[in-house]
């Protein structure tokens, strides 16, 4: 039975690293350039779009140090695919 492993960023941890390293939520949103309100929403559960969560990844890992496996994820979630090797393709004629 196959599994899937699913992860998703701690956007949450990645900001407070951020602040941590001494930049402000408006540092962080001028590099970004977006507005910090969005990064407020990012770490209430949000999810940036693709191109700025890599941007915001890229600065994460050049601030900490640290490559881009490290960076925060949350726990794993595992998906189940069931799927029957058996299963036949129906058509129906009329």
């Amino acid at each position: 039975m196959p599994v899937i492993n699913i992860h998703k960023y701690d956007w949450f941890r990645i900001l407070t690293d951020l602040s941590r390293a001494g930049y402000s939520l408006q540092d962080i949103a001028d590099e970004l350039d977006v507005v910090a309100s969005t990064l407020i929403g990012w770490k209430k559960g949000a999810s940036p779009r693709h191109h700025t969560g890599e941007a915001l990844i890229e600065l994460w890992c050049r601030v900490t140090q640290k490559r881009r496996h490290e960076v925060p994820k949350e726990k794993y979630i595992q998906k189940f695919i069931f799927h029957s090797a058996n299963r036949a393709c129906r058509h129906s004629e009329k």
